[in-house]
Formats: structure tokens, C-alpha cells, sequence
């Protein structure tokens, strides 16, 4: 018998009593004071110490039980199962009880309140204990067999044959009504369950399916990016130079794209996180509008910037994000503004709150359309083509600082986007680590790791923009090789790799001896995912380029290596 017990407890299913405790801790303040009134009113009727008596039955069993619920592997702790099961059988008796010496009063309100309790306490067990059904099988017994004791006691100093029937038909029928509505609440809640656990495995499969055609998409559009920059930089002719700049235009744009939807996708997820530094709004809006600049001038548009002089010259802040809203906003205002412009202004709202206009000369949007355009893959009735996710990630990442993007209704011809931003005041930036010597990267030896050639040659050419002497390896192993025998300046590794991952080649070079495991090295990868501290850090890596390679990504990445001084090549883009 013991053995078919401990068996019985060992296949339980520990998420179902995650779930049932859950539910129950939701709901123990309020049962736990309806509780104690009930046993207050109970004192009309009842000695003092006996209400006080099952009382603390009652709610010292309620606490016992959920202490055993909490992490609860019936598997692994099947005795501790069924001391969870003997705490419900002794929290449901302990109210009952009460119930059965109301019902022995001959007091026609003592009954009343009697018969009310046993409806009440089946209705909880319906409510909240019906989610893993054996919790519910042992209330329900509990309940059933006190009540019906309860009628029979009652019965013996009447003797009367309606005394004994009729009640113990009604308790029978309470019942048999309480056990279908246990059954059809659990099969409720098991629905809702398999429904979150499909939806948690499709969204795992989005993530993988996200990952995987990230770096598929990201290789070949690092070796388009790569090659027409580099046929860019010896091109004369001008109208080679254009077709090629429309290439690579074309790329950039795919790359966006693809940087938008993963993104969507992060922030969805509720995993993008908002990394707050010291940095100067002011320095930060303009950087925005100086890279776009160019673009708006070609397209005969003037751009303005207006900044208050209440700006703080140093807020906390997370300066790529707002860079981000910026880009999408001034990006969005380019494709709808044909003649006129676009002007940016900026103000403190409230104290640390950064409130940013902008504002075009565009067609404006229909007010039917004012809150669509901030769904993802939805535009104006009359935008030009586009993907329809700039408004929506910049919403959801001014909120993720605390602020908001909305569109400022009635402000004259065209739209205005206002950008709120929650900052705060800055610590004190921490002086920058430079190395012995002041050593610089420009001209330097290069060792690119990866096993495919064209990537190899994307970074050999834009490191080259750079002056840097580039090597190649085509997997980990010729690598610690080279490494070993005449150690690099600077390592740029691939992480996906067959055979030897980046990430067991980085392992192998930090468990060499001096000077080869101290060789910097840079994670290259189509994983947007990387892109995180927390993933590539751990690593061990000293900094990570993302796929498809730029000369801008490719000077950044160099410029944020400890003690780099970069002097940037001429733009090969106007």
C-alpha cells in the first residue's frame, strides 16, 4: 500500500503544482480574512476556544500547506506530496467542523449559517484548487464526509426520517454538482495550459527561425556590402561609381530591414534592454541630424536643429536608443517631405524628462490613420514603400525608457513626432583605460578567422580602408596555430563555425601561455543576439562585429578597443 502511494506521488506533475500554488497565493489574503470573519460570527453560537481551536487548525494547515507547495518535484519529495494532501484534508476539516457543530445547534440562524458554509467551501475548492484535481478529490471527500457525520449526529436526537434523508440528499446533490464543476474548471485550466505551452514552443521556434535566417541573410549581404564597397573606393567612372552605389544602397537598405525586425522581435520578447550612461543629449541629437544631413540636402530639403538651453550638458541616458528613435523619425519625415523640410527641437518637459519635436512639411497623416501608423508593418495610405516598423520599434523603445512617441494633432501643415525620454542626472564618466605606451591600432597585423572565404575577404578589405595588415585563417585550429608561432595584433573570429566553434577556438587561445592568450580578440557574427554585454563579455571577447560588415561598424568597433586611436577613411557613401 505504502509502495502504490509513493508511486502515485512520484507521477505528479511538478508544473501543475507550481501552477495550482500559483493560483492559491493569489488568493490566501482575502480566504484568510473571509476565514477569520467566518469564525468571528461563528462566536455567536460557538465557545470561544473552540472557534479559536479550529481556527488555528485551519490556518496553520493553510500556511503548512502552501510552505510544502513551494518547489514542490513530487518525484524527487513524494512524502512531502503527501503531507501537502493531509494539510488540504486538515484546512477543509477544520472549517467544516465548525460548520457541523452549527448544524447540531438548535438555533434555526446557526443552521441557516451551517448550510451556507458548505456550499462556500465547495465553491472555493471549485474556484481554487481544481488545478491539480487530487487537491481537489481530497477536499471535496474531506467536505462531504463531515457534512454528511454532521446530519447523521443531528439525526440521532431527532430520530425523524425527513431529518436524515432530505439533508443528506441535498449534501449528496452539492456534491455530485461540485465534482462536474471541479472536472470542467480543470479541464479549463489543462486547455490553458497546453495553449501557453504551444505558444511558448512557437515563440521559441520564431526566435530560432529569427536567429537562424539572420545569419543566413547576413552572409551574403556581407559580401555585397563588402565587395561593392570596395569596388567603390577604386571606382573613376562615374556612372560605375553610381550603379555601384545603388547596389550598396540597396544592401544597406536589407540590412536595415533585417535590424528592424530583430529588433521587433526584442522588444516584443520584452528582452532589449536600456543600458542608461552618461552622454549629452545635445551631442547625441545632432550626431543624429548630421548623419542624415547629407541626404535631406540632396533631396533639396532643409534640416534644422533647435535646442533649448535648458538641455543638460550630461544626462543619463541611453544615447544609441534615443539615436535609434531619431534615425527612424528623421528617416520617416525624408520619405514623406518633398519640398520644405524638417526641424528638430528640443526641450525639458519636466525635470529629467527630454521631450523632442519633429516636425516636416510633408502630406501630414489622416486622423482615421493617427494611431496605425504605430502598428508594425502598417503605413499611411499614401507612404512610400517601406517596412512599416521605424514607428513601431521607436514607440516601443521610448516607452522602454520611460517615455512615449505620439503624433502632435492640429500643429499646422505637415506631422510632428513628439519623442519624450525619461533621463537622469549622470555619474561622473570613469577616465578612459589606455594602454602602456599609448599603442596604437592603424597599421597593425590583423589575423581574420573564419571559414568562409568571402567573409574573409569583406574584412580583409574594409580593415584595409584602415591600414591594417590583415591575415586570414579558415578555422580554429589553423588559427591557434598561427597565434602561437607569431601572435596577431587583433583576432576578428567567426563564432559560427564547423568543426571548432569561435567560441571553443576563444576558449583554447585564453588557456595558451603568454603572449598568445592575451591577444585581443573580436567576435564576428551574423547573430544579432551577440550584439548583447551579456552574451559576448562572458565570453571572453573584447568586442564583437556584427554581419553584414560596414567601414563605419568596422571604425566603431576599433575606436571602442582599449586605447585605439582610429582615424576614420573618407565616407564612400554621400
Amino acid at each position: 500500500m505504502f509502495r502504490h502511494l509513493i508511486q502515485f506521488a512520484r507521477r505528479q506533475d511538478a508544473e501543475e503544482i507550481a501552477r495550482q500554488r500559483a493560483v492559491l497565493a493569489g488568493a490566501q489574503p482575502l480566504r484568510s480574512v473571509l476565514t477569520v470573519v467566518a469564525y468571528l460570527i461563528a462566536l455567536a453560537f460557538l465557545p470561544f476556544w473552540v472557534a479559536a481551536v479550529l481556527a488555528a487548525v485551519d490556518l496553520g494547515a493553510e500556511w503548512a500547506g502552501m510552505r510544502l507547495l513551494e518547489g514542490l518535484v513530487p518525484e524527487r519529495q513524494p512524502l512531502r506530496y503527501w503531507g501537502s494532501i493531509v494539510a488540504v484534508v486538515t484546512t477543509e476539516a477544520g472549517f467544516m467542523t465548525q460548520a457541523a457543530l452549527l448544524w447540531q445547534i438548535d438555533n434555526a440562524y446557526a443552521m441557516a449559517m451551517a448550510t451556507a458554509l458548505v456550499p462556500l467551501t465547495l465553491l472555493q475548492l471549485s474556484a481554487l484548487r481544481t488545478i491539480h484535481m487530487p487537491y481537489a478529490f481530497a477536499g471535496l471527500i474531506t467536505v462531504t464526509l463531515i457534512s454528511a457525520a454532521a446530519v447523521i449526529l443531528h439525526w440521532l436526537d431527532h430520530t425523524a426520517a425527513a431529518a436524515l434523508f432530505l439533508p443528506l440528499v441535498a449534501v449528496a446533490a452539492t456534491s455530485w454538482f461540485a465534482l462536474g464543476t471541479m472536472l470542467s474548471n480543470h479541464r479549463l485550466h489543462d486547455d490553458m495550459a497546453r495553449t501557453a505551452r504551444a505558444a511558448q514552443a512557437a515563440d521559441r521556434a520564431k526566435s530560432r527561425f529569427l536567429a537562424q535566417m539572420s545569419h543566413e541573410l547576413r552572409t551574403p549581404l556581407n559580401a555585397v556590402l563588402g565587395l561593392g564597397h570596395a569596388e567603390m573606393a577604386e571606382a573613376t567612372d562615374p556612372q560605375r561609381r553610381d550603379r555601384l552605389q545603388l547596389i550598396v544602397g540597396s544592401a544597406r537598405s536589407l540590412s536595415v530591414l533585417l535590424d528592424d525586425i530583430l529588433d521587433l522581435s526584442a522588444v516584443e520578447e520584452g528582452r532589449l534592454p536600456i543600458r542608461p550612461a552618461p552622454a549629452s543629449p545635445v551631442e547625441e541629437i545632432h550626431a543624429a541630424a548630421a548623419l542624415h544631413r547629407p541626404f535631406f540636402e540632396a533631396a533639396g530639403l532643409v534640416l534644422r536643429v533647435k535646442t533649448a538651453p535648458d538641455l543638460p550638458e550630461t544626462a543619463a541616458l541611453d544615447a544609441q536608443r534615443l539615436r535609434q528613435c531619431l534615425t527612424n523619425l528623421l528617416s520617416n519625415a525624408l520619405k514623406h517631405t518633398r519640398q520644405g523640410g524638417v526641424q528638430i527641437s528640443a526641450r525639458m518637459a519636466a525635470p529629467w524628462v527630454l521631450e523632442i519635436d519633429v516636425a516636416d512639411t510633408g502630406p501630414g497623416v489622416r486622423p482615421d490613420e493617427a494611431e496605425a501608423i504605430f502598428e508594425p508593418f502598417r503605413q499611411g495610405t499614401d507612404a512610400p514603400a517601406g517596412s512599416g516598423l521605424g514607428l513601431s520599434i521607436s514607440r516601443s523603445l521610448a516607452r522602454a525608457m520611460s517615455g512615449d512617441l505620439r503624433l502632435m494633432p492640429g500643429t499646422g501643415p505637415g506631422a510632428t513626432f513628439r519623442l519624450t525620454v525619461v533621463i537622469g542626472p549622470a555619474a561622473p564618466r570613469p577616465a578612459p583605460v589606455q594602454p602602456p605606451g599609448g599603442q596604437r591600432l592603424t597599421g597593425l597585423r590583423v589575423l581574420i578567422v573564419d571559414d568562409i572565404a568571402t567573409n574573409r575577404l569583406v574584412a580583409r578589405t574594409h580593415l584595409a580602408l584602415y591600414g591594417l595588415r590583415c591575415e586570414e585563417a579558415a578555422d580554429g585550429a589553423t588559427a591557434l596555430a598561427r597565434i602561437v608561432s607569431d601572435p596577431p595584433d587583433l583576432v576578428l573570429l567567426d563564432l559560427n563555425m564547423p568543426g571548432m566553434s569561435g567560441e571553443e577556438t576563444l576558449r583554447r587561445l585564453r588557456a595558451l601561455p603568454p603572449p598568445a592568450s592575451r591577444v585581443r580578440v573580436v567576435a564576428m557574427t551574423a547573430d544579432a543576439k551577440i550584439t548583447r554585454r551579456t552574451e559576448w563579455r562572458p565570453l571572453g571577447f573584447d568586442g564583437y562585429l556584427l554581419k553584414p560588415l560596414t567601414p563605419e561598424s568596422v571604425g566603431e568597433m576599433l575606436a571602442r578597443l582599449p586605447g585605439a586611436r582610429v582615424t576614420q577613411p573618407p565616407p564612400l557613401l554621400p
